[in-house]
């Protein structure tokens, strides 16, 4: 049984999305590249023969841990990279939506960096970066295309989850930062407050305020449990939601530049090309011309 079969036998469902993504010959990465939406309470899984990268796309909390005193918490945006053969335990608050990517052999470039960086680690290591979160849903949602879903972007992508995934991993060891389920308790209620008003102004007075502390001590505590700074987390947020309404909906850019929370057109397509190194008119083209060769 493949690995990821075994794994949709312990969750129970099926997933809403499934493929395999890249090849051993003209790429630096394969990976098997799933989507998963589903209601339950608890898992055990057994140690997994790959390595696996999980990004909450949306849904509750998740708890894990691989002993009692060895736990870590999950929120909507964050994601995780586990080695293999690393047994753990799940509790799910609710219903969740995640992405799951399993990396098969042989292991690469930044695939084998990712490896290096967590292999002697044990344990899952949970960090929290808007662009890894907003790629891996990209990617999936690619994937859900079928027949449509251009491959060479969907590894494209990947290619840089990875690297973005490397980079926030090796900048965690270096400060020695991990997520605090405290801190991402107090912090819940504010990150859905940024969601739920991405069309309007998210002043970091106001976000404070919210928690109830003072502005420095926001700054400080959201770096600590976000792993980046309030601005670049919600311009990440917005440029994800900016991204589902270009590839979804005939929304002029205009428009989606307005509702996304930019302060112009210019604005939003000097932001967009710069994290994704296309406009969003071609964003938008490419969306179209994909919809119409399904």
């Amino acid at each position: 049984m493949k690995v990821w079969d075994e794994v949709s036998k312990l969750l129970g469902v099926k997933p809403i999305v499934s493929g395999d993504i890249g090849n051993r010959v003209d790429t630096n990465m394969t990976l098997r590249a799933e989507r998963y939406l589903f209601r339950m309470t608890q898992r055990q899984f057994p140690a997994l023969p790959a390595m696996v990268l999980l990004s909450h796309l949306g849904g509750g909390r998740v708890h894990e841990a691989h002993q009692a005193d060895m736990v870590s918490e999950s929120i909507p945006s964050f994601s995780g990279a586990m080695p293999a053969n690393c047994p753990s335990q799940w509790i799910f608050g609710g219903a969740i939506d995640v992405a799951v990517f399993y990396f098969l052999e042989p292991l690469r470039g930044d695939v084998l960096r990712l490896h290096n960086l967590i292999s002697n680690t044990n344990t899952l290591c949970l960090f929290n970066d808007p662009l890894v979160n907003a790629l891996a849903r990209q990617v999936v949602e690619e994937l859900a295309k079928g027949l449509g879903a251009d491959g060479e972007y969907m590894t494209r992508l990947s290619t840089l989850m990875v690297e973005q995934s490397c980079r926030t991993i090796e900048g965690m060891t270096r400060r020695g930062m991990r997520p605090d389920t405290l801190q991402i308790g107090r912090l819940e209620l504010v990150l859905g407050w940024i969601q739920n008003n991405l069309s309007g102004e998210l002043p970091i007075e106001d976000l404070a305020r919210r928690v109830g502390v003072s502005t420095a001590h926001f700054r400080r505590l959201f770096i600590e449990a976000m792993g980046t700074a309030p601005h670049r987390y919600i311009l990440q947020l917005r440029l994800q939601r900016a991204s589902e309404l270009l590839t979804r909906t005939d929304l002029s850019i205009e428009r989606i530049a307005q509702d996304c929370g930019f302060s112009s057109q210019s604005h939003l397509t000097s932001a967009f090309k710069t994290a994704y190194g296309v406009t969003p008119a071609k964003m938008k083209q490419k969306a179209k011309s994909s919809q119409f060769s399904v």
